[in-house]
């Protein structure tokens, strides 16, 4: 092998800054969204015991981390509320009828009974090359909030602060694409 063809073809480097999350029941967070996290996956380990040392094969079940992404509050507490009414309707705290009520907040993904639909929806994180054009897709399956982190108000704040605020999602799985 001649040492030419070892360089990797493209040697631009992954800029931070070049994503856009979409959700099918956030459409606000492709606004707000400020930064996203492409989890990581791990593999179960299956142990092998011998008189020695044990011994690990790989296992059979993949392990997602999750989705966490900080996202801009605007003014009328909408972006931060979405994901608030989402996870309370799933719990129904108060009276079952909030349950029912999810079902206005809800889209109709094709593939899905009705009642999943009031738990899930699709997200999609495009990755954008140096020259903004859509390079990587990843593609969420059965996305659903799992925390939404608390808002600080501070009166030693200057005008300038913008609010920001957390949320963590869990998901079946997800499958990329190159685009």
């Amino acid at each position: 092998m001649a040492l030419t063809t070892r360089n990797p073809e493209n040697i631009d480097l992954l800029q931070s800054t070049k994503f856009r999350l979409t959700m099918d029941r956030l459409p606000g967070m492709i606004y707000f969204c400020q930064s996203a996290n492409l989890p990581g996956v791990s593999l179960s380990e299956i142990p092998r015991q011998t008189p020695f040392v044990d011994l690990y094969i790989p296992g059979e079940k993949i392990i997602y981390d999750t989705l966490n992404i900080t996202f801009l509050v605007d003014e009328e507490l909408r972006s931060w509320t979405e994901i608030h009414d989402w996870i309370r309707h799933l719990t129904f705290p108060t009276e079952f009828e909030e349950y029912v009520k999810l079902n206005k907040f809800s889209r109709n993904i094709t593939g899905m009974k009705a009642d999943q639909r009031l738990a899930y929806t699709t997200g999609v994180l495009s990755i954008y090359t140096n020259k903004n054009n859509a390079n990587f897709r990843v593609n969420f399956v059965d996305l659903f909030p799992i925390s939404l982190s608390t808002i600080i108000f501070s009166s030693s704040d200057t005008a300038e602060n913008v609010i920001t605020a957390d949320a963590t999602f869990r998901f079946g799985y997800y499958n990329y694409e190159r685009v």
